[in-house]
C-alpha cells in the first residue's frame, strides 16, 4: 500500500487552519514531530508528512483535545439517512487524528459505520467466496460476547489509524436485541458488560446506533455520557423531532439518566428557503441544539466512501471547516459536561465526609 502524505498546508488546514503553519514547522525543527519527507506526486518530488504522523501533530496543535476522562457517545435519532453514521464516522476519525483512543461500537444491523471505517472493504473488493466466508466467520461481535462464546477483546478490530478500533456490526445484533428481554438489568447489559470495561483502555467510546428505538439503542443510552443527534432540515425529520423529543424525555426521567443531549443540524441546503427556515427553527427552538451544521455535499459522500473524515479529504474547503466548527462545538458541551459533573461529585462527597464526621462525632 502507497503512503499517503499530506503538505504542511493541508495539515495546518486539518486541524485548525494557515495560522497553524509557523507552530508546525518550529515542532517539526525541535524534533517534537517527525520531519517532513520527500515523496513523488506525479512527475514531481514534493515534502509532506506521512498520514501515520498526524496523530502526533494533532495531539500537540489540534482543536480536539483528550477529555480528563474516558466519555462515551451515543450517536441516535429515529430516521434514516440523516447522516448519523457520517456523524459517527468524523466524530471517530477526528479524535484518532488527535492522538485520542477511540473505539466505535457498531449497533447498527445496516452496518453503515462499519463500511465507514473500511472493515468490509476486503469483502466488497474480493470475488473469493472462500476468503469471503472465512472473513465473515472469523469475525466476532457482540453476540458472541452475550453467549460468552468469547471475550469482549476478540470483538475488537484495528483500523487505518493506530488510535481507532472498531467493534463491527454483524447479522446476529437481531437475535441479541431479542435476547436482551431475558435478562434480568436488561437495560444496563451494554453499559456493565462492553462499554465500562471499553472505558478502562480506551479515551472514547462511540456507539452508532439503528435509526429505530430498539433495546441496543435503549442500552446505549443508558451507557452513554452524552447523546449526539443528528436534525436533518428537512420537512419530515422536522415534523418527527417533536415525537422524538417526547419519547427522549420520557425515557430519561424514568430511567433516571442525566445524559447530555447534542442536537446536530445535517442536509441543510443554502439553495432552499425551507431548509434554511428549519434550521433557523432548530437553532432557537431546540434545547441542546449546537450553532453549526452539516450541509449536504458531494465532497461528504466521497469522504465516507473512502473511509475518511471531512478534514481529512477535502482540508479547508468549506464543508470541512463546517464540520470542524460542528466538532468544536461537541466537543466543548462534553467539556463542560466532565467539568460540571466532576464538581458536582466533588460537591456531593464534600457533603458526605462531613455529615460522616458529625455522625462520628456524636457517636463517641
Amino acid at each position: 500500500m502507497n503512503e499517503t502524505y499530506y503538505s504542511l498546508k493541508k495539515v495546518a488546514a486539518i486541524f485548525g487552519g494557515p495560522e497553524l503553519k509557523d507552530e508546525i514547522t518550529r515542532l517539526e525543527a525541535s524534533g517534537s514531530i517527525p520531519a517532513q519527507e520527500k515523496y513523488r506526486s506525479g512527475a514531481l518530488y514534493r515534502k509532506g508528512f506521512k498520514e501515520s504522523d498526524l496523530p502526533l501533530i494533532g495531539e500537540k496543535i489540534g482543536f480536539f483535545k483528550k477529555f480528563s476522562r474516558p466519555v462515551s457517545i451515543c450517536v441516535f435519532t429515529t430516521k434514516g439517512g440523516v447522516l448519523k453514521s457520517t456523524l459517527a464516522l468524523n466524530l471517530a476519525r477526528t479524535a484518532a487524528l488527535h492522538g485520542i483512543k477511540t473505539c466505535v461500537v457498531g449497533l447498527d444491523i445496516q452496518g453503515d459505520v462499519t463500511t465507514a471505517l473500511g472493515f468490509d472493504d476486503g469483502i466488497e473488493d474480493s470475488s473469493d467466496l472462500n476468503y469471503i466466508l472465512e472473513k465473515l466467520n472469523r469475525t466476532k461481535g457482540l453476540s458472541d460476547v452475550f453467549s460468552n462464546s468469547v471475550r469482549l477483546n476478540d470483538t475488537i478490530v484495528s483500523t487505518d489509524n493506530e488510535n481507532l478500533f472498531l467493534i463491527p456490526e454483524t447479522p446476529e445484533l437481531v437475535a441479541l436485541n431479542d435476547s436482551l428481554s431475558n435478562i434480568n438489568r436488561r437495560e444496563f447489559w451494554l453499559k456493565e458488560k462492553v462499554v465500562d470495561p471499553l472505558k478502562q483502555h480506551f479515551d472514547l467510546v462511540i456507539m452508532d446506533c439503528s435509526p429505530n428505538w430498539n433495546k441496543l439503542t435503549t442500552n446505549a443510552l443508558v451507557a452513554c455520557d452524552a447523546l449526539v443527534s443528528p436534525l436533518e432540515c428537512k420537512i419530515n425529520n422536522f415534523r418527527n423531532f417533536k415525537v422524538f423529543s417526547t419519547f427522549l424525555d420520557e425515557f430519561k426521567s424514568e430511567m433516571r439518566m442525566n445524559f447530555e443531549s447534542i442536537f446536530v443540524p445535517t442536509k441543510y441546503s443554502l439553495n432552499r428557503k425551507l431548509s434554511q427556515d428549519i434550521l433557523e427553527w432548530y437553532r432557537g427552538n431546540v434545547d441542546g441544539c449546537i450553532s453549526g451544521a452539516i450541509r449536504e455535499s458531494v465532497s461528504g459522500e466521497e469522504a465516507t466512501a473512502m473511509n475518511k473524515s471531512l478534514i481529512e479529504h477535502c482540508p479547508g474547503k468549506n464543508v470541512a471547516d463546517e464540520m470542524t466548527s460542528v466538532l468544536v462545538e461537541i466537543h466543548e458541551r462534553i467539556d463542560n459536561l466532565i467539568d460540571t459533573n466532576d464538581t458536582e461529585q466533588l460537591i456531593h462527597n464534600s457533603h458526605r465526609i462531613q455529615n460522616t464526621s458529625g455522625q462520628e462525632h456524636v457517636w463517641r
